[in-house]
């Protein structure tokens, strides 16, 4: 397995923003094709919540408080995810609007591919530096994750934020 991180953080304008890539397993063997297999919208919304139960349980180890899911940011992770998915890109998406738009003062995002399931996602989250960082902010209070299916595998985008 091939795991690599990037983490940026950036004071700009007095807005702390933070960013996080993780690379799930590099090598796929046998794995479905995007046609072969398309999650139910239950599959999606169990795989989405359990992201977030599991960095709450994570957040709460640590004493720091659980993060809320809203909908300014989960709209924000939706359209990333469903991008990236569609596309096969992997790059974070500027956080600058989800600042202005979502009335935050602070920003983060994680990133994953090909991860089979949440426990794994938020594993490989915590076993690196950026993203560990950004999920124990204890500034962050919201969060917005997407799992969207597509060519073949998983793509989670997780967008935390602070009022």
């Amino acid at each position: 397995m091939r795991f690599g991180s990037s983490a940026l953080v950036r004071r700009l304008s007095g807005v702390t923003v933070a960013t996080a890539i993780a690379l799930g397993p590099a090598i796929v063997v046998a794995a479905p094709s995007a046609e072969a297999y398309t999650p139910s919208p239950a599959t999606t919304a169990a795989y989405q919540a359990r992201v977030i139960q599991q960095i709450n349980v994570v957040r709460h180890r640590y004493g720091r408080g659980g993060l809320t899911s809203t909908y300014c940011p989960r709209l924000y992770a939706w359209r990333w995810a469903t991008y990236l998915a569609r596309t096969g890109a992997f790059r974070h998406q500027s956080l600058y609007p989800i600042l202005r738009t979502c009335r935050a003062t602070v920003a983060a995002e994680n990133l994953a591919r090909g991860f089979p399931n949440a426990d794994r996602v938020v594993a490989a989250w915590m076993a690196s530096p950026g993203h560990r960082r950004n999920i124990l902010d204890g500034r962050l209070t919201r969060i917005g994750v997407a799992a969207v299916y597509g060519r073949g595998g998983w793509t989670v985008a997780a967008d935390f934020t602070r009022s």
